[in-house]
């Protein structure tokens, strides 16, 4: 018994000992930590493309230093800067600003210009500007003798860099109206350690030996806020934001400015939300665009200016030496008519030669049709009974968009009330430019295309005898001669307004050129582009453009 009791009490042991343990509640594992929500990619940014519309761009080169034309200007103000500018993001044509110079001095006599530039401003190359690029730049102008080198080699004896961040220029002889002519964009200040590298050069025979101009016709090298990408003739121009640029960065990244002929289909485009800018559009379809509501118009005067010249020489005409028929003629003429019927309200009376809006003009001048008075000038003249006469002029359209010939016929019927017979011949424009530049005209009608923006521009070529324009027509005044001499070589503002308001009433009292239209701009524009704003040097500045 107890044998098998020990035995029972041992096999208990054993299979207690191997019997499986008490699996204990398990305690539930922590809830996994909620994973965040994934946040979506962040947008590629869309780049805000400006789409431009222009027709018939007229681009020879896209070198600052050798265009000349219409439609580049406002591609070099987007690549290009120049030491000044105009006022008021460039809608004050007569206040001139530093730009690249950071200060300026003229001397008292109005021959030595000096100027300190801003430090640590980059050309698209990366390099920095110093004096030495801007006297490149300036010479290199001068002397590659290319259609615009005049600027520089007409009017500037020297050019030095006295420091890294001072020019000194030092005229030929005193020149007011030289600041304003700096803002051109021919004297854009651009790379010269670029440009050399190019084949560029400012050497006196630069005309000869300067090989940059390929390159810089699809590249640029200056400071501006865009840099040129691509240049097809009679297709486009490709501008893209400088990321680099010294001042507020533009807000468009790119500058597409398409050439597209017809302006009908510049609307049609623009409407459809294709471009954004439509710079060549005629009255009538700006019209058509302010009653659809459909865009916005920017308008804007230009300084061309069309005239009526008439000679002072007897033995071309001896009626027309009569300064009591041209004034005749003057008091003769529908101005009204002109502007409303023939321009459509698309130009202004001009009152002489020089345009409104420049320092001392007022529209004021501006003289009215008085048949009354312009009979009673023939009959003291003699010439009650009237005269014959021809007017040649050029078979070509004028800025604005109006034909010589129409004009021509609208003058040919106001002179006949007063008994002028205007005798019409309309002569192919080289030759008619010929024989007008070499005084064998009697009487015509004329246009003129600024320089620069400052009345000099005008007053030295009409007012002294010899003088381009004056010796189209033998004008010869000695007091106006002295007045447009004298009224640029002086740096008051005010005193020379005075003596430009003062030769104009010379001018309209010898009645040489009588001041015709004066034709203004259009430039329309999507509802959501801001800040275009016109100036008749450099068109626009894409700077301020936003959209």
């Amino acid at each position: 018994m107890r044998t098998w009791w020990m035995v029972l009490i041992v096999l208990t042991l054993i299979l207690g000992a191997c019997a499986p343990a008490a699996t204990p509640t398990p305690t539930p594992p922590p809830a996994p930590a909620a994973s965040p929500t994934p946040l979506p990619p962040s947008p590629t940014p869309v780049p805000k493309v400006l789409v431009v519309a222009r027709a018939k761009m007229d681009i020879r080169t896209l070198d600052p230093h050798r265009q000349y034309e219409i439609a580049p200007p406002q591609i070099m103000r987007a690549a290009y800067e120049t030491l000044v500018t105009l006022g008021d993001k460039g809608a004050n044509i007569t206040e001139i600003e530093p730009l690249l110079a950071e200060s300026y001095e003229i001397s008292p006599d109005a021959r030595v210009y000096t100027f300190k530039l801003r430090k640590g401003i980059k050309f698209h190359t990366g390099n920095e500007m110093t004096a030495e690029d801007v006297v490149f730049s300036f010479r290199r102008l001068g002397n590659l003798k290319d259609n615009p080198a005049w600027l520089f080699s007409d009017h500037v004896e020297s050019i030095e860099a006295v420091d890294p961040y001072t020019v000194r220029i030092t005229l030929k002889e005193p020149n007011a109206a030289f600041l304003a002519m700096l803002v051109s964009p021919n004297f854009a200040v651009v790379d010269s350690k670029a440009v050399k590298e190019k084949g560029g050069t400012d050497a006196p025979d630069a005309d000869k030996t300067d090989r940059a101009t390929d390159w810089l016709n699809q590249n640029s090298a200056g400071t501006g806020p865009f840099i040129l990408k691509e240049w097809k003739e009679k297709e486009h121009v490709i501008l893209e934001r400088n990321p680099n640029y010294w001042r507020t960065p533009p807000a468009i990244d790119r500058i597409v400015i398409r050439d597209i002929p017809d302006p009908t289909a510049q609307l049609q485009a623009l409407e459809r939300g294709e471009v954004d800018i439509a710079q060549s559009l005629d009255v009538d379809l700006i019209n058509r665009l302010r009653a659809s509501g459909k865009a916005q118009i920017i308008e804007g005067y230009t300084l061309d200016m069309i005239y009526l010249a008439i000679t002072m020489n007897p033995e071309i005409s001896k009626e027309l030496a009569d300064k009591r028929v041209r004034q005749a003629i003057m008091h003769a003429i529908d101005y009204e008519g002109i502007i409303k019927d023939l321009m459509r309200g698309a130009a202004v009376h001009l009152p002489t030669v020089i345009p409104l809006g420049l320092i001392g003009t007022d529209p004021n001048l501006a003289p009215k049709r008085d048949l009354e008075k312009a009979r009673a000038l023939m009959k003291e003249a003699g010439y009650e009974k009237g005269f014959k006469v021809k007017m040649v002029f050029p078979t070509a359209t004028f800025v604005g968009g109006l034909p010589a010939e129409t004009l021509a016929t609208k003058l040919q019927a106001d002179l006949a009330e007063i008994g002028i017979t205007l005798e019409l011949e309309p002569r192919e424009t080289v030759a008619w430019r010929a024989d007008y530049r070499g005084g064998k005209l009697a009487i015509t009608i004329a246009d003129w295309t600024p320089d620069f923006l400052d009345p000099h521009g005008w007053a030295i070529p009409f007012a002294v005898k010899g003088a381009s324009a004056a010796k189209r027509v033998y004008y010869e005044n000695p007091k106006a001669e002295e007045l447009a001499i004298r009224a640029g070589q002086i740096t008051d503002v005010e005193e020379r307004a005075k003596m430009y308001l003062e030769l104009q009433g010379l001018f309209l009292e010898d009645a040489t050129y009588i001041g015709l239209i004066q034709p203004k701009v259009y430039i329309a524009t999507a509802p959501n582009v801001k800040g275009v704003v016109y100036n008749p040097v450099y068109f626009m500045d894409y700077l301020y453009v936003e959209k």
